[in-house]
């Protein structure tokens, strides 16, 4: 028993000095990939020598102490210390390893590799000589201590290099509250794209863990991109090589955040897709977005205003603020149990200041005050200036001169602030420099130059200054036409409803999937049906204009509707849709959302569905609807058959299909793969799609097998 002791004290001590010796020469030191296997080894040992020891220390200080003499007792605290010294060496010598592989800050896992080699060190010096420290009573405990200590400081600082920093003490300290941004106020990378990253990316792309040596804390680092390149290039055709990564499927490889870790949602891919696909600008508002542009329209989901904030202040009696109101003085709440209020004046005429003065009995609660057009002089400003919870103050058009606008300079809360039309000056504007969350100011109409307003600017770096815009030469673009058809699927003929909302504007189309131009393609009238797989393209033209882009829609006929079907082979269960009725229940899928439950993939096995008619039908074409998103390795089948006859067992071939495979990367698509053959009976019909089975070599994921993935099929 003795002598394999020895051996496995020798080997422990030969461990330390590769450990040194790995130590002092570390910089000249190249590991091979064999031993980097070892090296990720690293986090499952070291569980080893924390437990050991950590069950040795109370076994020397309480059961050994008790039962000093026992020699059994002694046998197990002198097993237990050599083991703890020999995993707690090895796990050192994995983690200098691993430490040598691309990712890790050289600065962050300094004390972290010192203090775990040292660990190891002292584990050995204390088997060593264990008699003479367990004889001193004093050492035993400071050596214990010691060690205790050096076990929990060298798991926090692994801990917050594998999981971010102060893991360890997150749960008991006071919780980072993240200040609320009001939509005004918001910035689309700051306030939408950045906390996504940090949930979500931070964790293995910090400057303490960089995956791929890719860091994403800073707008630099982001841009600087990793190993494999830039992250993303509005200019390709699947946006770069994030949104490839993200759209791939979970269990793909390649796939990130990697399984294991939280999951983007629908909407946080979206808003990724929708700020690279804008260009990925650091700095653009959300409020400068347009109305319908995708990020706005969840950015209203996201961020309150100023009329929907939440605010603390007690809201102002009913019968006093229905007795403010008049025929030319509106007073009401923002929004539906807001005690915010908002008064708006009306007709120039019949204004008097005394009608603001009155305002003051709710001057905590109005937050949004209209002034615009109303006959409102500089000394007015000291009234206005009492309502100390205001947001937004409308001065347009009225007769101050500015010589009283540091009166405003009390309103703290105050975010916009329209002064256009007015003869306010720069260093008016100026005196208004304390007001810290002031972000929009309106100034178009006023006598102010260039000059000053790049002053102000200069002077004012965090408010907007509002100017309008001048450009009577610039030849604007038009907006595609909206497709006003919410039916796809076409089971009685069905009228085109194309419109546009310029007037004047000329829609030409076409019904073949060409793109249509202002010559030969027809112009839409509303007599214009659909009977049967129509791909419809439209575009908008009119003089002095720049034509719009192309508007795509595609409907789908389906003339019999199976009464059942089932998978002969099964879906893959992260997209089995809602089992194999997904692909007869009439509901398409989005060609941007494949993990919306509307689709069916197919990666293991084969697509085998079989369609079952109660009575026979008489068919002629067979269109399968399927999604194809190169990035995502969602591709076209390799072969599409459709199989009929009215015996299960007894099937004949219809019709079979090579679809073109396609040869670059492009965005995602939706694609109907029609097969037509001669006339048959039948009250079965099987469709058979095969995936691809090795991805071509131009492909990210080349080797990886494909998918396929539909959503309909439909009968004719």
């Amino acid at each position: 028993m003795q002598r394999t002791r020895n051996i496995i004290f020798n080997i422990c001590f030969t461990i330390n000095c590769l450990l040194v010796f790995f130590l002092i020469f570390q910089s000249r030191i190249a590991i091979p990939s064999w031993l980097q296997v070892m090296g990720r080894m690293h986090t499952l040992l070291l569980h080893f020598p924390i437990t050991l020891l950590v069950l040795y220390i109370f076994w020397t200080l309480v059961v050994d102490k008790k039962n000093n003499t026992n020699e059994l007792v002694k046998n197990i605290g002198n097993w237990l210390l050599l083991v703890s010294a020999f995993t707690a060496a090895f796990a050192a010598l994995m983690g200098l390893f691993l430490s040598k592989e691309d990712g890790y800050d050289a600065d962050a896992l300094q004390w972290h590799k010192w203090s775990g080699i040292s660990i190891a060190i002292i584990t050995s010096l204390w088997y060593a000589y264990k008699e003479k420290i367990k004889n001193s009573k004093g050492l035993n405990t400071s050596v214990a201590v010691i060690s205790l200590a050096a076990i929990i400081f060298t798991g926090h600082q692994g801990a917050e290099i594998s999981h971010g920093q102060n893991y360890l003490l997150a749960p008991v300290l006071p919780e980072k509250q993240e200040q609320k941004v009001l939509m005004e106020n918001a910035i689309v990378y700051a306030n939408m794209v950045q906390p996504i990253l940090k949930t979500k990316c931070y964790s293995c792309h910090n400057t303490s863990k960089a995956k791929g040596q890719l860091v994403m804390e800073t707008e630099e680092l982001l841009l600087k991109g990793g190993k494999n390149g830039k992250l993303w290039d509005s200019t390709a055709a699947d946006y770069g090589l994030l949104l490839s990564r993200l759209h791939l499927p979970v269990d793909a490889k390649k796939h990130m955040p990697p399984t294991g870790k939280p999951q983007l949602t629908e909407q946080e891919t979206q808003i990724l897709y929708s700020w690279i696909k804008a260009g990925a600008n650091f700095k653009t508002k959300v409020i400068d977005l347009a109305a319908t542009d995708t990020l706005r329209l969840i950015a209203n989901a996201i961020f309150n205003t100023i009329e929907t904030d939440d605010y603390d202040f007690a809201a102002a009696d009913e019968k006093k603020v229905k007795n403010l109101n008049t025929n030319y003085r509106n007073v009401a709440p923002l929004a539906k149990t807001s005690p915010a209020l908002g008064a708006e004046f009306f007709s120039a005429q019949s204004y008097l200041s005394e009608q603001l003065k009155e305002l003051l009995t709710v001057k905590e609660q109005v937050v949004s005050l209209s002034l615009n057009k109303m006959p409102v002089k500089d000394e007015e400003l000291k009234t206005i200036s009492q309502f100390s919870n205001l947001r937004k103050l409308n001065l347009s058009f009225t007769n101050i001169t500015g010589t009283t606008l540091n009166e405003l300079s009390k309103l703290k809360e105050l975010r916009q602030l329209s002064l256009s039309g007015t003869i306010v000056k720069k260093d008016d504007i100026l005196k208004l420099s304390s007001l810290k969350k002031l972000s929009h100011l309106f100034i178009w109409n006023t006598a102010l130059t260039e000059t000053d307003i790049a002053a102000l600017k200069n002077a004012m770096k965090d408010i907007a200054f509002e100017k309008g815009f001048k450009g009577d030469t610039t030849i604007l673009k038009l907006n595609a036409p909206i497709l006003l058809n919410e039916e796809q699927i076409i089971n009685t003929p069905i009228t085109l409803k194309l419109k546009h909302y310029i007037n004047g504007v000329s829609i030409r189309y076409t019904l073949d999937g060409t793109e249509p131009d202002s010559i030969t393609s027809k112009e839409f009238s509303n007599d214009i049906m659909l009977t049967q797989n129509t791909t419809v393209k439209a575009k908008a033209f009119k003089k002095g204009w720049l034509s719009s882009a192309v508007m795509e829609g595609y409907f789908f006929s389906s003339k019999y509707k199976p009464d059942s079907v089932v998978n002969l082979l099964p879906a893959d269960e992260q997209y089995k849709g809602d089992g194999a009725k997904t692909l007869i229940d009439l509901v398409k899928g989005e060609a941007n959302n494949f993990k919306s439950g509307k689709w069916l993939g197919f990666k293991k096995n084969k697509m085998e569905s079989l369609l079952l008619f109660n009575a026979p039908v008489n068919v002629k074409s067979v269109t399968l609807s399927a999604l194809i998103d190169i990035g995502g390795y969602i591709m076209p089948p390799v072969t599409i058959e459709v199989w009929g006859g009215n015996e299960a067992r007894h099937l004949k071939l219809l019709r079979l299909v090579t679809p073109e495979q396609p040869t670059v990367i492009q965005p995602g698509y939706l694609k109907a793969f029609q097969l037509s053959f001669k006339p048959a009976t039948v009250k079965y019909l099987k469709i058979v799609a095969v995936p691809v089975s090795k991805l071509p070599a131009w492909h990210p994921g080349k080797g990886d097998k494909g998918w396929v993935f539909a959503d309909e099929v439909f009968v004719n």
